[in-house]
Order: structure tokens, then C-alpha cells, then sequence
């Protein structure tokens, strides 16, 4: 709670589409990467004031490195968060995507990379460009998150990821989407992360301040083994199916 609570005094005002429980979401999941001791850089595609690279650079560990990529300068960014969290090795790289594999971090990062944020330009292309990037860099027990997913302003967004997913199985898995955010991580990964979902998210939001949230598991595993999160429905704190709005199957 403590990176939550910095997080909340020194970033939550800055100018972004960061929602609150999507906040509330991203520091539970990065806290359960480091209780478990999950490794590795995190990376940003599309940093714009840094709202939600705050948090990660939050949760950067000692020898681990963030690296904040946009096609914008990102000095004001930097100013933004070095003084905060000045022991957090962060990179800050002012490129297009599609140029990131030129760079070392791309050729040398090999699944060593345990959070990747993806809010880029958000034509299907670029999207499938990211994709390729993230699979790339993803380490086996990390987790890649992508802005907009299920977005209906940008449903390319949403088309792109299921192409890529299509064309590429057993590369990534959805484990979680909701406000504007989708959570994916290898195949191998999956269990672990649907039972933190399970047992653990709720209660981790609720302590974050955010309690008014449904989460939802409304099938079978077999036919799709994903959790949704939306604002709370019915008093529920976790719905599953509609014949059995009680059970929660993973």
C-alpha cells in the first residue's frame, strides 16, 4: 500500500486517462509481481504526462529499469517523476514504435521484461506492431496490459489484439479486461494470475479505496477463461455465470 499511497499524493492530479480503479488494479497486480519476487523491467508505449508511468516507476525495483517510450519529448515527464522516485533507473526514449527495434533494449530484453503497458498510437497496425514488440519482451510470469481494450471509440484496438491472438495461439492469454484496460500474460502464467483474481483482487481494491466493483466470471474455462471487472452490479462482489451467479470457476 505504501507505493498506492505515493502514488495517490504525488501523481493521482496529473493530466491522463489513468481511471481510478484501473489504478486500484495496477498496483495490486504489480504488488502481488514483487510478494511473489516476479523480475524483470517494465515498459511503457505511450507515456503523454506520465500518469500511468508514475506507478510503474513506483514499483521499479532495485535492479530492475523502466523504459517510458512517445513520440512526444518526455522531459516534462521525467521532472515529473524523478524527484519522487529517485532511486528508479528509467529510461525515457522519444521514438515511434515501430522504430523501438533499433534499439538495444528491444534486441537485448528478450523475455526479460515482467510489465508492458501499451497505450500507443492506436491504429490497428500500430497495434499489432506493439503486439509483436511485447510478445518479444514478455517474460514468462510477466503481464502486458493494453489501453482501450473493448473500447468503443476504438475498436480496432480490440480487433487487432484478437488478429494477433488468432494467428499466434499459445503466445498470450487474456486474464482480465475492464475499465478501458485488457491484462494478458503467457499461457504458462495464467492459473497463477486468474487465482490472484480469485481470491485476492476484490479485497486488494477495496483496500485502495475502490469497493463499488463488480468482478465477473460468467462462464465456463473451457469456453472462455477470462475475469471482467465493471462498476458494482447488484451488490455483487464477484458474479458468476447467470445459472450460477454464485460460482466462480477458474
Amino acid at each position: 500500500m505504501k507505493r498506492f499511497e505515493q502514488y495517490m499524493e504525488h501523481f493521482s492530479d496529473v493530466e491522463g486517462w489513468f481511471q481510478a480503479p484501473a489504478i486500484a488494479i495496477w498496483d495490486s497486480f504489480l504488488s502481488y509481481q514483487q510478494e511473489q519476487k516476479i523480475s524483470g523491467n517494465l515498459l511503457e508505449i505511450g507515456v503523454w504526462k506520465g500518469k500511468s508511468a508514475a506507478l510503474a516507476a513506483l514499483h521499479c525495483g532495485a535492479e530492475d529499469a523502466c523504459v517510458f517510450v512517445d513520440v512526444l519529448p518526455l522531459d516534462e515527464v521525467k521532472a515529473r517523476i524523478s524527484p519522487v522516485v529517485p532511486g528508479a533507473t528509467c529510461h525515457y526514449l522519444q521514438e515511434q514504435s515501430q522504430l523501438l527495434a533499433r534499439h538495444p533494449f528491444v534486441a537485448q530484453g528478450t523475455r526479460g521484461f515482467r510489465w508492458i503497458h501499451v497505450d500507443g498510437e492506436h491504429s490497428g497496425q500500430s497495434v499489432m506492431n506493439d503486439l509483436e514488440i511485447a510478445d518479444h519482451l514478455l517474460s514468462d510470469r510477466g503481464m502486458v496490459v493494453f489501453d482501450d481494450f473493448f473500447s468503443p471509440a476504438y475498436p480496432q484496438v480490440t480487433q487487432a489484439v484478437f488478429q494477433f491472438l488468432g494467428t499466434r495461439p499459445g503466445r498470450l492469454a487474456l486474464v482480465l479486461c475492464g475499465f478501458n484496460k485488457g491484462y494478458f500474460c503467457r499461457p504458462k502464467a495464467t492459473r497463477e494470475y486468474l487465482q490472484f483474481v480469485r481470491a485476492s483482487l476484490y479485497a486488494n481494491m477495496a483496500e485502495r479505496g475502490c469497493d463499488q466493483v463488480t468482478i465477473w466470471k460468467t462462464t465456463e474455462p473451457g469456453d472462455m477463461n477470462a475475469f471482467g471487472v465493471t462498476d458494482r452490479y447488484s451488490g455483487f462482489s464477484y458474479r458468476g455465470p447467470d445459472w450460477d451467479q454464485n460460482t466462480i470457476n477458474i
